[in-house]
């Protein structure tokens, strides 16, 4: 309100100067100014010295019917002036270079010696009056309207009155400068050309200072201090300050108290308003989480994920195909660990709802193992013989998950005091798998009779006994979908073989590589420190059920059994623990938002 009346004020003010003017004011103008050589008033009869150099002063008799005028002169000032029927005689110091002459009724004027004031010299200014700045012949009407309005003007480096912001006054054609100055503002300067018709310049002046106010809800009286220093009580108002950085505190008994960083650019004229919380209100009423509208932060933490398999059908198993094609292939993830590192931006939305955007690079670790006895097995055959007999198995999966997570979360602020608050976070989270990798290790020992390929059936025609052992190595990369691995025989005690078996390429890989789920979690904040916990939920299903319904990876001389397993499905949710840093500045408090 205050700006728009400053617009308007010198609007309305020159409106009513021009009404005044065509009605009322009338002009002075310049009929004639000359040189009188032969008039020795100045140099003989009747001689004037200036002050500061003892010379002759030049006289400038002003011939005019007005009385009671007011005259000033440039820099060099009017050394004497002496009234005279029908003419104002004034000795000024040579070099003289304007007059300003103002009389009730008439626009001011400003006069331009056309000729130089010489020393000891008499000149002749004769003066006429006009009711409409058109008539005169030799000067026009110049008008500058300036803020603030207690600038000081100088028109060809004479300082000139000016009223409410307004300096109007007949001036002599030709080009003039004008300079407007005030304290604590940047002086604005320039030059115009007055002809044949008035010319009119507005001039704001910048200011050099900014001022605020800070007023207090839910009452005033509130302890105001200001870069440490008590200031005074709300509501409070700080004057004419120079622009910088002002920390402001505000306290008073019974309230929580509030810290806010307020920057003042040239110009600025801010208005605050701080809610302050009662003791008594409720928990977290009112509160602002300080800190600028976008913060950066890191975190790491810990990773307990929870890895699960299903699938309708008989059993559910694992990329390895164990070839038994019932529930004692079932899957059982133990030893599972992770560890997570990222980065986020802490993005304040409204008040205390914030967005949280970040990049977590994750590893998820876990284990499968099958230890299943399989009696009265085939376990191989050789130059028409046919190997039977019980078999011990011992073998373990390690899995090893590398991806990179996009989260994007909303997150709510409660805020426990200045210090510290607890945000409820919530949102979905895209990722991408770096790696998927699957090391496979383990042996079978199996005893047995040795029977010919034709009569095997019958336990009652063995030729003889055998022992063998074989091992199993292999690391598979589960996005792709062509795997192998070295099997290495015994038998007895003597080492037979190694072999590398290959298998694929399958129709799909084990697990795909994008994947999305949802993020929930509690953080407690402390100056920026964080310590969270967190559940991620996956949403999508990671395995390829192209995979899964085809023959697998068969380890057993490849049996593959009879695969009954569909819409099979991975999942990997996970606890979280993380411990993190946000680079919040605790002392600045968003204002826009305190309302």
């Amino acid at each position: 309100m205050e700006r728009l009346i400053r617009k308007i004020v010198p609007v309305v003010l020159l409106a009513v100067f021009w009404c005044m003017a065509a009605n009322a004011q009338k002009t002075m103008d310049v009929q004639k100014f000359s040189r009188l050589d032969n008039d020795l008033m100045a140099r003989v009869t009747k001689p004037v010295r200036d002050h500061d150099e003892g010379k002759l002063c030049a006289l400038i008799r002003v011939a005019t019917s007005l009385t009671d005028l007011e005259v000033r002169a440039d820099a060099l000032g009017i050394v004497q002036k002496e009234q005279h029927a029908g003419e104002l005689w004034l000795y000024v110091p040579y070099g003289a270079k304007s007059l300003s002459l103002a009389h009730q009724g008439y626009y001011p004027l400003l006069y331009q010696y056309p000729l130089p004031i010489e020393e000891g010299v008499v000149y002749e200014l004769r003066l006429s009056s006009s009711d409409a700045p058109s008539a005169n012949q030799n000067t026009q009407l110049f008008v500058l309207t300036h803020q603030p309005d207690e600038a000081t003007v100088f028109i060809d480096d004479m300082e000139v009155p000016s009223e409410n912001g307004v300096y109007a006054a007949m001036m002599s054609k030709g080009e003039h400068t004008y300079k407007v100055t005030a304290d604590q503002y940047e002086e604005a300067e320039g030059t115009f050309e007055l002809a044949d018709a008035p010319v009119r310049e507005s001039v704001k002046l910048q200011p050099l200072f900014g001022t605020f106010q800070i007023l207090t809800q839910p009452e005033d009286g509130f302890n105001i201090s200001v870069n440490g220093k008590p200031a005074g009580k709300s509501p409070y108002k700080s004057g004419r300050v120079e622009p910088g950085r002002y920390r402001i505190h505000i306290d008073k008994d019974g309230f929580f108290p509030l810290d806010t960083l307020l920057r003042l650019r040239e110009g600025d004229n801010l208005n605050v308003t701080c809610r302050l919380t009662s003791h008594s209100d409720s928990l977290f009423s009112n509160r602002l989480l300080p800190g600028k509208r976008v913060s950066f932060g890191v975190n790491v933490g810990y990773l307990m994920p929870f890895a699960s398999s299903s699938a309708s059908g008989g059993f559910t198993g694992s990329p390895i195909n164990y070839s038994l094609t019932d529930s004692r292939e079932d899957v059982d993830y133990k030893s599972q660990s992770g560890f997570t590192a990222g980065i986020f931006a802490d993005i304040r939305l409204y008040k205390n709802l914030f967005l949280i955007v970040g990049a977590n690079y994750s590893q998820y670790k876990y284990s499968n193992e099958f230890n299943v006895p399989i009696a009265n097995a085939i376990v191989g055959t050789q130059q028409k013989q046919v190997l039977k007999g019980d078999m011990e198995n011992s073998y373990k999966e390690d899995y090893t998950l590398n991806t990179i997570e996009i989260p994007i979360l909303a997150s709510y602020r409660f805020v426990m005091n200045k210090n510290s608050s607890v945000h409820l976070n919530l949102g979905p989270y895209i990722s991408y798998g770096l790696s998927a990798k699957m090391k496979l290790t383990g042996s079978t020992d199996s005893n047995g009779n040795i029977y010919s390929s034709d009569r095997y059936s019958d336990p009652n025609q063995s030729f003889g006994t055998y022992t063998y052992t074989y091992h199993i190595e292999g690391d598979f990369d589960l996005y792709e979908n062509s795997f192998n691995y070295m099997q290495t025989s015994e038998s007895g005690a003597n080492l037979s073989n190694s072999l590398r078996k290959d298998y694929g390429p399958f129709h799909d890989s084990p697990f795909s590589k994008l994947n999305y789920g949802l993020k929930l979690g509690v953080t407690y904040e402390f100056r920026g420190f964080q310590l969270g916990a967190g559940y991620n939920l996956q949403l999508s299903n990671m395995a390829n059920s192209g995979y899964y319904e085809s023959s697998r990876i068969p380890i057993f001389n490849n049996q593959v059994g009879a695969n009954n397993m569909s819409g099979y499905t991975h999942r990997i949710h996970s606890i979280e623990i993380k411990l993190g840093y946000v680079f919040r500045n605790y002392k600045y408090i968003p204002t826009k938002f305190i309302k």
